[in-house]
């Protein structure tokens, strides 16, 4: 049988060849529909019981419920509840600074009056502010030698009169008649001349020195606005006097030759010298 089938496909090899392909397609089309779907098909050919048919799950609804209006007049009026307020920081109180212990007067000036009279080398103790013996001997002396009268208190005058310089004084001829005072007297005297002296060398310095500051300011500008060539050392050299004299004659100033602040003001103005 199988070299009769044999024969009869060589025998007519088109009819054999479409034979072959009809029966792989229906091989195809049974095996797809029997093996290779996953769910059931809709229309099925054998069907032999009804498919479960899934139900969606029920959703409620609401069924609106229809309330008479509530009257007006028989509501409640709301009540309004007031929210609670914070409360405030509590402000921290500033911290005062300590105040400074009140000074007596009295301590004060009698502190002052210790202070002069050390100065003045008629007292030794402390400075302290406390009226002892020490402080009441020292004033009776400055009292004797100033020819005040002797009280050994501590006044504002008293003060006022040891911070002034004494008086010049005529000694008489004659011997005093307490030597520890005219002694005392004869010391202050030097002392208030000393300081004198000091006070007036003090002073003549800041001149010189003042002197000396304008000259090196009037001979630079004077350089640079062609009255030099002149030498800046500060010093009021024939040179400098003649520059100064040509610039106070072109500029209408009384004729001085000196570096006066009224030419270094005029300086300034006409902008020879910077301000400061």
């Amino acid at each position: 049988m199988v070299a009769e089938m044999i024969d009869r496909v060589f025998e007519n090899p088109a009819m054999s060849g479409g034979l072959m392909v009809v029966a792989l397609t229906a091989t195809a089309i049974v095996s797809n529909a029997m093996f290779l779907q996953s769910g059931h098909h809709p229309d099925p050919l054998f069907m032999t019981r009804p498919a479960a048919v899934h139900q969606a799950p029920r959703v409620p609804v609401a069924i609106p419920v229809l309330r008479p209006r509530p009257d007006p007049a028989q509501s409640p009026a709301p009540v309004l509840v007031p929210l609670p307020r914070p409360s405030p920081a509590r402000a921290q109180p500033a911290i005062a600074a300590p105040e400074p212990p009140a000074v007596d007067p009295m301590v004060q000036l009698t502190t002052d009056i210790q202070r002069e009279l050390a100065r003045l080398g008629l007292y030794s103790g402390a400075i302290d502010g406390v009226t002892g013996p020490r402080t009441a001997s020292a004033i009776s002396a400055y009292e004797r030698a100033a020819g005040r009268r002797a009280t050994g208190q501590a006044t504002e005058d008293l003060l006022q009169a040891m911070k002034a310089p004494l008086p010049p004084r005529e000694v008489p001829a004659t011997v005093s008649a307490d030597p520890q005072a005219a002694a005392t007297a004869a010391e202050l005297d030097q002392r208030e001349e000393a300081r004198a002296a000091s006070i007036a060398a003090e002073q003549q310095a800041r001149a010189d020195a003042r002197m000396h500051q304008n000259y090196r300011i009037v001979q630079g500008a004077l350089n640079r606005i062609g009255y030099g060539p002149i030498t800046v050392d500060g010093q009021p050299s024939p040179e400098t006097a003649d520059a100064i004299r040509r610039f106070e004659l072109d500029n209408g100033l009384p004729i001085g030759g000196e570096a006066t602040d009224t030419l270094i003001g005029h300086m300034v103005a006409i902008g020879a010298i910077k301000a400061t």
